[in-house]
């Protein structure tokens, strides 16, 4: 069922507010967040932030993603995605078992071509792609993992399953299943053990991190982070370009973390370390442990703690001197739009903020479409606008609002 112009955040949090018997007074006092706020949210004004969001849940008692009105079942059915959930679900949960007599992986250089070519559509939010190939490939990896003797060829397989496992956890996030992208991030530690890598664990940590984000738990989500920091540390050469990226990145999420509990110069602090592990590096390092990091990372980060920080202004302007580089991460390009978008939107900067969501949806058509940013920004423009542009009409109606 697609969802309609009026079911947006803001009308689903009064839905549950109402039937927990609450006032807007009453959730605002015990969400900690301002009265005036809510109420613009409820009626469609403003978009909801992520941290009012988390709130609202926690004080309500549902999930995140209910509010956010995932999974996306319609699009789902429309790309053909819905029924590979079943069979990824299974797969993760088949890890321990014995090895199934019926799989016969490939040999292990095929296997590393297979995961890099599933990294490749993971990177570009080719989800059809990615859920279609992942069952298969976690039964391979699994068996080989199981069957094959200590030594390099093992290693290789565990880095894979690991790889795998972040692929998996990615599209169960992106797609609204929460659950499922903690259980491969349950997984991802197991094979991270497996494969002897204390970076590998670090980005475990990273990715941990967002989920106490969503349940606006900020202390939490930092504390995974400082763990992080931590093992990076017991690395071989924690001075590595691998190392220095992981780091810097953990320091990103940091400041990330800390803006949506708006605590501003926690934010910054973690922002300018991020900026020294760039400067020591010394240029963008597109792929390293799934992550990007470098200068081009950071100021995008600089775009998104002020967004998140309700400093419109300073995001905007931060925006104007951003340049991605050409082979930049379709999804970081496209999740920056968005946050652009954002900006404008708070601003009633109408026109800039579709014109930021087209870009995101040029760039990352997927990830814009089941991203909940994406159609709260969109709702938020059809409900100022008595004569929708055609554009807007279009986009709505793609994002399922219609």
């Amino acid at each position: 069922m697609s969802q309609r112009a009026d079911q947006h955040i803001g009308a689903r949090i009064a839905d549950y507010r109402k039937i927990r018997h609450m006032t807007q007074a009453s959730l605002a006092q015990r969400a900690y967040v301002s009265h005036s706020s809510l109420a613009k949210v409820e009626a469609g004004l403003v978009p909801a932030s992520p941290a009012l969001v988390a709130a609202t849940a926690r004080v309500l008692q549902v999930d995140v993603a209910v509010l956010n009105g995932q999974p996306y079942m319609s699009q789902m059915r429309q790309d053909q995605i819905d029924h590979l959930i079943r069979p990824l679900g299974e797969a993760l949960d088949l890890y321990d078992i014995e090895p199934d007599p019926h799989i016969r992986p490939r040999p292990v250089a095929h296997l590393d071509i297979a995961v890099t070519t599933l990294l490749r559509h993971n990177r570009l939010a080719e989800y059809g792609r990615v859920g279609s190939a992942l069952p298969g490939l976690l039964g391979e990896l699994t068996t080989a993992l199981h069957t094959l003797p200590q030594g390099e060829q093992r290693r290789r397989v565990a880095a894979g399953l690991a790889n795998t496992y972040w692929a998996a956890h990615g599209l169960a996030d992106r797609l609204g299943y929460p659950d499922l992208a903690s259980i491969a991030l349950d997984r991802m530690g197991w094979v991270g053990v497996q494969a002897d890598d204390p970076l590998l664990l670090a980005v475990r940590h990273y990715a941990r991190s967002l989920r106490y984000v969503r349940r606006n738990n900020p202390r939490v989500g930092l504390l995974l982070v400082e763990r992080g920091q931590q093992l990076v540390q017991q690395a071989d050469d924690p001075r590595s370009v691998p190392a220095l990226a992981v780091s810097g990145k953990l320091h990103l999420r940091a400041a990330f973390i800390a803006a949506r509990a708006q605590d501003q110069d926690t934010s910054e602090g973690h922002l300018d370390l991020g900026k020294g592990a760039a400067r020591q590096i010394g240029r963008d390092v597109p792929e390293t442990y799934w992550l990007s990091f470098g200068p081009t990372d950071v100021a995008q980060y600089e775009v998104e703690t002020n967004v998140d920080l309700k400093n419109m202004p300073a995001a905007v302007k931060a925006a104007k001197s951003l340049r991605f580089p050409a082979g930049h991460s379709p999804t970081r390009v496209g999740r920056h739009f968005m946050d652009l978008g954002r900006a404008y939107a708070h601003m009633g900067r109408n026109e800039q903020a579709l014109n930021a969501l087209l870009r995101a949806r040029g760039t990352a058509p997927q990830l814009v479409r089941y991203h909940p940013t994406a159609r709260e920004v969109v709702g938020v423009l059809v409900r100022r606008q008595r004569r929708l542009p055609e554009q807007l009409t279009s986009l709505a109606g793609w994002v399922g609002m219609a």
